[in-house]
C-alpha cells in the first residue's frame, strides 16, 4: 500500500526482498503497482527451511524456485533478481544437529539455469530473543567462529562458482564489504540508463556498503511467516 505514496515518475528502482514472491506474480493489484515502475530489483530469499521448523509459513523451496522465471519476467531480466542463502542456521537439540548448510549445492543447481548470477549471503544473528525463541523450541544456537565461517564461506563460493554464481556476504565480519542495495549496479542495469546515488547510506552497520535508498518497511509491518530465527520479532 505504501508504494502508492510514490508515483513511478519519481522512482528510479524498487528494491524488495521476499522469501514468498506469489502475491507478485499472480494478476493482483501488487503486481499491478509493481509493474508501473521502470525497474524493481528482487531479493528471493530461499533457504531450504521453507514449509520446517524454522520457516513454517514459507513454501516448500522447490516451490519458490517454481516462481523463479514469472518473477524474472516481471523483473525484466535474470540480472534484476539476485538470490540470498540467507541465513545460515546451525541449531542443536532434540538429539540432533540442525544445519542448512548442506542445502546450498542443491538450492544453486535449480536457482542457476533460470539466469540468476549472484547469491546474498549471512549467518543468523545471535540476538537474545532469538537465542530464547530457539530454547523454547527445544533449540540451542550454534554461534560459528571467525574461522568456521572463512572455511564454511569457502565451501559455498566453490559451489557458487561450480554453477556459474557469485556469492556476496551481508555484513560478516573477515568478509569484503557488499552492497545489497547497489547504486552503481542498479544504474548500470537500467532500462532507460538512468543513474541513481551511489554514496554510502546512513545509519547503516559498519560493514554494510549499501548506498542511499528510501525504507517503506518497518518493524511494525510484521510478516505472518512465523520465521523462528526472526530479528524483528519481540
Amino acid at each position: 500500500a505504501r508504494l502508492r505514496e510514490f508515483p513511478a515518475g519519481g522512482v528510479h528502482s524498487v528494491v524488495i526482498w521476499t522469501k514468498n514472491p506469489k502475491n507478485m506474480i499472480e494478476k493482483g493489484p501488487l503486481r499491478e503497482i509493481l509493474a508501473s515502475y521502470r525497474q524493481i530489483f528482487v531479493h528471493l530469499t530461499i533457504t531450504g527451511m521453507g514449509g520446517g521448523e524454522f520457516e513454517p509459513m514459507i513454501p516448500p523451496w522447490i516451490e519458490i524456485v517454481k516462481m523463479i522465471e514469472p518473477l524474472i519476467e516481471l523483473a525484466g531480466g535474470p540480472q534484476r533478481v539476485s538470490w540470498r542463502f540467507d541465513p545460515i542456521l546451525q541449531a542443536e537439540g532434540h538429539g540432533k544437529v540442525y544445519s542448512n548448510l548442506d542445502m546450498f549445492p542443491r538450492l544453486a543447481e535449480a536457482v542457476a539455469p533460470c539466469g540468476i548470477k549472484s547469491c546474498r549471503v549471512s549467518w543468523v544473528s545471535p540476538y537474545k530473543k532469538v537465542i530464547t525463541r530457539l530454547a523454547r523450541r527445544g533449540w540451542r544456537l550454534v554461534v560459528s567462529t571467525r574461522e568456521e565461517k572463512k572455511i564454511q564461506g569457502g565451501e559455498l563460493n566453490r559451489a557458487a562458482r561450480k554453477y556459474g554464481m557469485e556469492i556476496y556476504f551481508c555484513s560478516m565480519e573477515g568478509f569484503p564489504v557488499s552492497s545489497c542495495i547497489d547504486g552503481a549496479l542498479l544504474s548500470q542495469i537500467h532500462p532507460d540508463g538512468l543513474e541513481c546515488s551511489k554514496g554510502k547510506a546512513k545509519g547503516q552497520r559498519l560493514l554494510c556498503g549499501c548506498t542511499h535508498s528510501l525504507d517503506i518497511g518497518w518493524y511494525s509491518l510484521r510478516c505472518r511467516n512465523g520465521c523462528v530465527y526472526c530479528y524483528a520479532l519481540p
